[in-house]
C-alpha cells in the first residue's frame, strides 16, 4: 500500500519544473514548500508522522480540543495569506484577544460562544493569531495545495550526480530531486546532511530543551487571564483553549499549562501522572482556589525548543550549501517560535530558487557557444560538400 499523499486542492506545476524534496511537514517545511510552489517549482514534502504541523499540534479529547504545542503566533508572517478563506469556507486563522480588565467568567460560560458584537464586552488586548478551529487545522490548510506524503520517514539522503536520492523504510525512493531541504529538528536532520560537512558541523552544535505540558479540563470556571506568562516558578505559561476564536466557550473549561525549562529539567525522569499532579497543584496556587479537574493529561515534548539565538540578519535565518543544493531551516537555525520558523522556511525557498535560476543560466551560457560551434561546423561541411 502506498503512503497517503495529502493534497486536496490543485497545484499548478510547470512541465519540467525542478523537484525539491522537503523533509518535515512542520510550519517551516510547509512554508518553504508553499514559497517554492509559488515560484513554479515542484516541492514534495515528506513527513514521518501521520499529521502535518509539527509543534502546531492539537489533541481531541472527551472534553474538547486542546492545542498541546504552539499556542499563539506573534510577529509578521505570511501565514494569513496561506490560510485565506476560499468561497464558502471560514478562514483557518484568526486574531486572539483578551479583556484588559477582569470579566464575569460565569456569565461568559453560561452564554456559550462569545459574541464579538456584544457592546458590553470590555476593551480587548491583542494576544496574537491562532489557528481555527485548532492550530493543527491551520497547518492542514497550509498543506492543502501541496504534495505531502505522510507516514514516510526518510532515513538517508545521497547525492548522485546532480540529484538527490532518498531512502525510506522500504528502500530507495525511485525519484530524483534537484535540491533538498531539511526542516526537522537537528538530531533528525544530521543523518540526512552527511554529504555536507559544513551543515553537519552546524547541526551538531544545536541543542534542544524539553518541556512538560499539562492539559487540564475544569467543570467550574477558573478566574485567570486567557493567556499569561510567568517569569519564575514551575509554570511558565497558561492558555485558555475555551477563549480562543472558533472554540466553544462553555464549560468544561480547557487549560494548557506549560512548565518552565528549569522545572522540566528537574522532573525529566518523573512519570506523567506525577507531573500532572504537581502542575495541577501549582495551577491551583495561581487560581487562588481549589480546582476540581474533569480531565488531566501531562505530555512531554522532547524537542520543545532550541537554543538558537535571535538572528541578526536575514541570511542567518537558514543554512545553505550551494555546491550540493541542500539547506536547513526551522528551529535548528532560529528560535522555536512559529513566526521565526515560518520566516526561516520562506527565506530558504527564495535562496534555493535563486541558486537554481543561477545554475540554469550558467548551463545555458555554456550550451550556447557549443551549439553555435556545432552549427558553424555543419554549415561549413555543407558548403564544402562533405556533409
Amino acid at each position: 500500500m502506498k503512503n497517503p499523499t495529502h493534497r486536496t486542492e490543485p497545484l499548478v506545476v510547470h512541465r519540467g519544473a525542478p523537484r525539491v524534496a522537503v523533509i518535515g511537514a512542520g510550519i517551516s517545511g510547509l512554508s518553504c514548500a508553499r514559497e517554492l510552489a509559488v515560484r513554479g517549482y515542484d516541492p514534495v514534502v515528506f513527513e514521518a508522522s501521520e499529521r502535518t504541523g509539527g509543534r502546531c499540534s492539537s489533541l481531541a479529547t472527551r472534553v474538547g480540543c486542546f492545542d498541546d504545542g504552539a499556542q499563539v503566533i506573534t510577529g509578521t508572517t505570511r501565514l494569513a495569506a496561506y490560510t485565506a478563506p476560499q468561497p464558502g469556507r471560514l478562514a483557518a486563522s484568526h486574531v486572539w484577544s483578551m479583556p484588559t480588565a477582569p470579566v464575569d467568567v460565569e456569565r461568559f460560560s453560561r452564554a456559550g460562544v462569545h459574541d464579538e458584537d456584544d457592546t458590553d464586552d470590555p476593551a480587548l488586548a491583542l494576544i496574537g493569531t491562532v489557528g481555527v478551529p485548532s492550530m493543527r487545522a491551520m497547518a492542514d490548510t497550509i498543506a492543502k495545495p501541496l504534495q505531502v506524503r505522510l507516514n514516510t520517514p526518510i532515513h538517508r539522503a545521497q547525492r548522485r550526480h546532480t540529484n538527490w536520492v532518498l531512502t525510506g523504510a522500504s528502500g530507495d525512493i525511485d525519484e530524483d530531486f534537484q535540491a533538498l531541504v531539511l526542516a526537522v529538528p537537528a538530531p533528525r536532520a544530521l543523518p540526512l546532511a552527511k554529504a555536507s560537512p559544513g551543515l553537519s558541523q552546524s547541526l551538531r552544535g544545536v541543542h534542544y530543551g524539553h518541556r512538560w505540558v499539562l492539559l487540564l479540563g475544569t467543570e467550574r470556571p477558573v478566574h485567570l487571564p486567557s493567556y499569561r506568562t510567568f517569569e519564575s516558578g514551575p509554570i511558565e505559561r497558561i492558555a485558555a483553549m475555551h477563549s480562543k476564536p472558533g472554540r466553544a466557550s462553555t464549560v468544561p473549561q480547557r487549560w494548557f499549562v506549560e512548565a518552565s525549562e528549569r522545572w522540566s529539567m528537574d522532573h525529566a525522569a518523573a512519570d506523567a501522572e506525577t507531573v500532572a499532579d504537581l502542575l495541577l497543584a501549582n495551577f491551583q496556587a495561581h487560581a487562588g482556589r481549589p480546582v476540581a479537574p474533569c480531565f488531566l493529561l501531562a505530555h512531554h515534548w522532547a524537542h520543545a525548543f532550541s537554543d538558537a539565538p535571535e538572528p541578526q540578519a536575514e541570511t542567518l535565518r537558514y543554512w545553505w550549501d550551494d555546491a550540493l543544493l541542500i539547506g536547513v531551516c526551522g528551529d535548528s537555525v532560529v528560535p522555536s517560535r512559529v513566526d521565526q520558523v515560518h520566516r526561516s522556511g520562506a527565506l530558504l525557498a527564495a535562496r534555493l530558487a535563486e541558486s537554481l535560476v543561477a545554475r540554469r543560466w550558467r548551463s545555458a551560457s555554456v550550451a550556447a557557444p557549443a551549439a553555435k560551434t556545432a552549427t558553424h561546423s555543419r554549415t561549413r561541411s555543407i558548403l564544402l560538400g562533405t556533409a
